[in-house]
């Protein structure tokens, strides 16, 4: 799957519900598409999993991690849930870890979650205009201080704005 077709499903699930808002209410739309999201300390590095067995859903969060990594794991694992429904590889019960090494773009399936969160959750229309928007202020000069405002308007990480800027050619 390319990063163009994770960005397309992303983008159509905004588009499913109607959400133009920032910031993206990505717990909500976990919900209505029929994961249930339970919050649990884990022990380990985990940040979250996805588990389906027929037609349930459960996401679970590790509690353990930000207000902010909790909405990138949420975002990510209705990535899993959507893109990967039909892949032959995730079976009913299989449980997709989100882990250490889930950001070391090693594993497709990994790869293809986290671009679908960052596009849920900064979709690149919003994030465009945001741009804009905050290099006519005065009170944003400097790269690091409209990262870090976008970051806030979009209740994610800066860590996660600077990629998702990166990503989509805004910054280099």
């Amino acid at each position: 799957m390319s990063r163009v077709q994770a960005e397309t499903a992303a983008s159509q699930l905004l588009n499913k519900y109607g959400i133009d808002r920032l910031p993206v209410p990505v717990e909500e739309i976990a919900i209505w598409e029929g994961a249930q999201v339970v919050r649990q300390r884990f022990e380990g590095e985990q940040s979250g999993f996805m588990y389906r067995e027929g037609r349930e859903r459960i996401i679970g969060i590790n509690t353990s991690s930000g207000r902010r990594r909790q909405r990138f794991t949420i975002a990510h694992e209705i990535g899993h849930m959507t893109l990967h429904l039909q892949d032959p590889l995730v079976v009913d019960r299989e449980v997709n870890w989100r882990d250490e090494n889930s950001s070391l773009a090693v594993d497709p399936k990994e790869i293809d979650a986290n671009a679908f969160a960052a596009a849920l959750l900064m979709p690149q229309d919003l994030v465009v205009r945001e741009v804009r928007l905050a290099a006519q202020r005065s009170d944003l000069s400097g790269r690091d201080r409209i990262i870090s405002y976008l970051a806030q308007i979009f209740d994610v990480s800066t860590s996660a704005m600077s990629y998702r800027l990166i990503n989509l050619g805004i910054y280099s």
